[in-house]
């Protein structure tokens, strides 16, 4: 199963244009609230790390929202109009810094279709990590855009993910219903 998601080009550009926009407050917004370095981050994203029941809670992370900024608003109309035929709403706009982190979980308390819209300056510094067959499957993000598109299911088996980074990662989250 790929999660890999092919987003009409012209989408994609739209989207760059309000990110490109926005990024420097996104930046400053992460060292205004102190972003941290945390020396041992790998080890919450190891497959040990998954708990022993569902866990819909982002426990163990090291991120920072910034869903305050308005950014997310301003993408969702130009989504909602490229997936027509659904709902489409935010779910998470995060920066991760270097070391930054989202522990193992599965948001099944949310059920839908999620969209990610990622992006970092350097290539395969950054990942998207998830549980597939008992398989531990680690998807690096390319230098720019990423775009991942999965299910996020409310009942066994659950989409077990967790997210790290090495760089700046700005990760731009949406529901798909």
């Amino acid at each position: 199963m790929s999660i890999r998601f092919d987003l009409d080009k012209d989408v994609l550009l739209k989207i760059d244009n309000i990110f490109k926009k926005n990024i420097k407050e996104i930046l400053l917004n992460t060292k205004l609230v102190g972003a941290k370095k945390v020396d041992d981050w790998e080890r919450y994203l190891q497959l040990e790390q998954i708990p022993k029941v569902d866990d819909t809670t982002h426990r163990d992370k090291n991120m920072v929202s910034f869903a305050n900024l308005g950014v997310s608003q301003k993408i969702q109309p130009i989504l909602q109009k490229h997936f027509k035929d659904n709902v489409v709403r935010t779910s998470g706009f995060f920066h991760y810094p270097n070391t930054g982190f989202m522990g193992w979980h599965t948001n099944s308390d949310n059920p839908c279709k999620r969209l990610y819209i990622t992006w970092a300056p350097e290539k395969n510094k950054s990942f998207f990590r998830y549980l597939e067959d008992g398989k531990v499957i680690t998807d690096y993000d390319d230098a720019g855009y990423t775009v991942r598109m999965f299910d996020v299911t409310s009942q066994e088996p659950y989409m077990w993910h967790c997210v790290g980074s090495e760089t700046d990662r700005i990760s731009m989250g949406f529901a798909i219903n």
